[in-house]
């Protein structure tokens, strides 16, 4: 495990995705907790662009958003071959987890969660931004039931040049 991102100091790891490595770390600057998404650049020079292009539209597309439904978006940079966003640390679990757990929800929750999941989505599409990857993976339940859309990757912005899928 790596154990510095550029001025973040990594605590452990949170995670692995498609493309890369999530982290928890320390943002020593203002002594906060963060949640750091890696993406292992060490590709052929074609791909390290397309995809070092995509973290940053993914930064772009969340970062300029700012909803209480809508994780957020604190840096983004570039360590070696490493390019990472740093975003909110959310203390809560996904929804997958929570439907994998075998147990029905009650009504008054999943109309909850649904209401708020709708909210953030209307946000960012009032804001030219559209998700593209809605499934429970990508919705954080934090421990107040309050609920965060994560996981930009894919987003596709009105402005955005940069494709969504390689090929």
């Amino acid at each position: 495990m790596i154990s510095q991102l550029g001025r973040y100091e990594v605590v452990s790891e949170l995670g692995q995705g498609a493309m890369g490595v999530v982290y928890k770390a320390k943002d020593p600057l203002i002594d906060r907790e963060v949640a750091i998404k890696t993406i292992n650049l060490s590709l052929a020079q074609e791909e390290r662009e397309e995809y070092e292009a995509r973290v940053y539209q993914e930064a772009k597309a969340a970062g300029r958003l700012s909803h209480p439904n809508i994780v957020t978006i604190y840096d983004v940079g570039r360590s070696e071959d490493i390019a990472y966003i740093a975003m909110e640390y959310l203390h809560g679990r996904e929804l997958r987890d929570i439907l994998n757990d075998n147990r029905l929800l009650p009504v008054e929750q999943v109309l909850d969660i649904t209401s708020q999941v709708a909210l953030g989505l209307s946000y960012a599409h009032e804001h030219g931004i559209v998700h593209r990857d809605v499934k429970p993976s990508n919705i954080m339940v934090v421990r107040d039931g309050h609920v965060k859309i994560t996981d930009f990757g894919i987003a596709r912005m009105a402005s955005a040049a940069v494709r969504t899928q390689t090929g």
